[in-house]
């Protein structure tokens, strides 16, 4: 859990307060059916801002092959690592583990092969949203 994640569940737990305020406030005043409309639409913007920047729903598995082009450090920790799969194609995938980006990065320049997996649920925003990397292999042997 980083900063931000903090922050978001901060914004989202003032808003259900807050929406909760005026439901009491509007039923105080008779009007109950507005009170309940300010909490459903306080309740959905709530899930918009403290659940959905969480919520990764990724199911492609698979493997591609291609040649690294460069390996970036990603704000919260994460490693970016591009691939050249054609002429005019690059691709960027994820890497959470630091053993998988120190091997990216010494495979810069070289035909690789990288294996992800499916990543479905509740995540930090300083982890990957998509499919991390979890194997790199070595295709050529040609140095």
């Amino acid at each position: 859990m980083n900063w931000l994640d903090i922050i978001l569940i901060i914004i989202a737990s003032l808003i259900i307060i807050a929406s909760l305020v005026g439901l009491i406030y509007m039923c105080t005043e008779e009007e109950i059916g507005y009170g309940i409309g300010s909490l459903f639409a306080g309740l959905v913007f709530a899930f918009l801002i403290g659940i959905a920047p969480f919520l990764i729903l990724d199911k492609a598995q698979g493997s591609t092959i291609g040649t690294v082009t460069s390996v970036d450090k990603n704000f919260f920790g994460t490693t970016a690592i591009y691939v050249k799969t054609s002429e005019t194609t690059q691709e960027e995938y994820c890497i959470e583990n630091k053993t998988l980006s120190i091997t990216a990065n010494s495979f810069i320049g070289k035909s690789i092969k990288i294996t992800y997996g499916t990543r479905v649920g509740l995540y930090s925003t300083g982890k990957c949203h998509q499919a991390p990397v979890s194997k790199i292999e070595r295709i050529d042997s040609n140095e």
